[in-house]
């Protein structure tokens, strides 16, 4: 394509039309005035389509130059919006940024009072001492500086800051003489570049909002735990601590019904106290990420007994049912954490359930999961407390002397049973509410197992 080619096209023609065609024949001598002007109009016509071709030509390259230019800056916009943070952000522009300029690149991010490497393409490079001042020069002035440039031209390297939309997010670098000034690779990569500032500012904001809304969850934490610990642990103590004293001071003139009464008291507040404070600490290692599961193959059924007789002394008039199958599977689950979420949602049952009621327990599998049910015969959850009754510090409306407590029971049951990678819900209601019947409330713990049982097992 191009003017060339056409000339060389059209001489071509015109020597072989001579040579075949005009007289004399096979000779290349032009024997008429005539022949001159076929040659002329060869050459006029090769001018025209030489022209046209390459004018069409250059624009199909354009065209394709500017197709590859937005395919690659919409896999880079793709690829910089999948990354998590910061440092992800930067590895990914490095790399498109390397691939675009077809050269090795670095990407400087401030930490502290100065830069740091924190990616780089094909490989994070050592940059030497020259090359960081540059580096340092173009984050503090918002200039390119290093080669090519007017500021450290000796670096190999030339630096340009990631100017976001308010500020500055970054410093990238690409080693010298990769980029021609003014080509399409430079233009490429300079816009790969602001796409990048962009999606690191972007990935900051992120940061910056989940660290705010740790705090505000923090404080909030703090500000309810401070007023349970001012409210429902004084209880307990006041109650411990007024028996104590009465016992103390009057002892020798009390009936020893009325001691026996005042002694319970004490054991009843200072059971209540322990439950308290153990839900405190649960909760704080759920928070601070310092739990440990460690899973055993178990029996439910175990757990099961072990729980209900933690809690049997609590039971008082109602009645506890058991339903468990002659064979259940194993699952893998840590036990002291398994059973603790079973004694929160007991000790939940038993709260919300009125004297001389049923709460039954039971245990069955499907092909996938061995499920604990624990059904009650109280109250009830309204429907639309249902998503939050495993809030922190969730407590019914209804709540009475009997359900008193700081509201992280069911809280540490869910936490506690996803740590083992397994389910909890609640449903309420699961009575007619028929004849007086209260509607009650079934929590459902599924646990899963290691392997999937046939149907034609179960």
């Amino acid at each position: 394509y191009g003017l060339r080619p056409a000339l060389t096209a059209a001489t071509t023609a015109f020597l072989i039309y001579n040579f075949l065609f005009l007289q004399p024949r096979y000779s290349f001598s032009i024997g008429s005035p005539t022949d001159v002007l076929t040659l002329v109009v060869f050459w006029g016509v090769a001018l025209l389509t030489g022209a046209l071709a390459g004018r069409v030509r250059e624009q199909a390259r354009r065209t394709q130059r500017r197709a590859v230019a937005v395919s690659a800056l919409l896999g880079a916009s793709q690829a910089l919006a999948g990354a998590d943070d910061r440092q992800a952000t930067a590895r990914v522009l490095a790399e498109q940024a390397s691939e675009a300029a077809a050269a090795q690149t670095v990407v400087l991010l401030p930490q502290g009072q100065d830069l740091a490497i924190v990616a780089g393409a094909p490989e994070p490079p050592d940059l030497g001492a020259s090359a960081m001042a540059a580096a340092r020069w173009a984050w503090d002035h918002g200039e390119a500086a290093g080669h090519g440039t007017g500021t450290l031209p000796q670096t190999p390297w030339t630096f340009r800051p990631l100017q976001g939309v308010r500020g500055r997010s970054g410093v990238a670098g690409i080693a010298a003489g990769a980029l021609a000034p003014g080509s399409d690779e430079e233009r490429l990569t300079l816009a790969l570049l602001d796409q990048g500032a962009v999606a690191l500012e972007r990935a900051e904001f992120a940061t910056q909002a989940v660290e705010a809304e740790a705090l505000r969850r923090a404080d909030r934490f703090r500000a309810v735990l401070m007023n349970s610990v001012s409210h429902d642990l004084r209880t307990p103590l006041s109650t411990v601590l007024g028996s104590a004293t009465t016992l103390i001071d009057y002892g020798e003139g009390l009936t020893p019904a009325v001691r026996a009464d005042l002694l319970l008291s004490i054991r009843e507040e200072a059971e209540r106290l322990n439950r308290y404070v153990g839900d405190l600490l649960d909760m704080t290692r759920l928070e601070g990420g310092a739990l440990k599961v460690r899973a055993e193959w178990t029996d439910v059924r175990d757990i099961l007994n072990a729980s209900i007789e933690r809690v049997s002394r609590r039971l008082g008039q109602r009645a506890m049912v058991r339903d468990f199958p002659a064979d259940l599977s194993l699952v893998r689950v840590d036990e002291g954490l398994l059973e603790q979420a079973l004694v929160n949602v007991l000790e939940n049952a038993i709260a919300y359930s009125p004297d001389g009621s049923t709460i039954e327990v039971a245990a069955y599998e499907d092909r996938n999961a061995v499920v604990i049910s624990v059904e009650d015969e109280g109250q009830g959850i309204p429907t639309e407390e249902l998503e939050r009754v495993f809030d922190k510090f969730r407590r019914s409306e209804a709540s009475s002397e009997q359900t008193k407590g700081v509201g992280l029971g069911l809280a540490i049951a869910r936490g506690f049973v996803e740590a083992m990678d397994g389910r909890i819900a609640a449903a309420s209601p699961i009575h007619a509410g028929t004849n007086g019947e209260k509607p009650g409330t079934r929590i459902l713990i599924s646990l899963p197992k290691a392997i999937v049982t046939h149907k034609d097992l179960l």
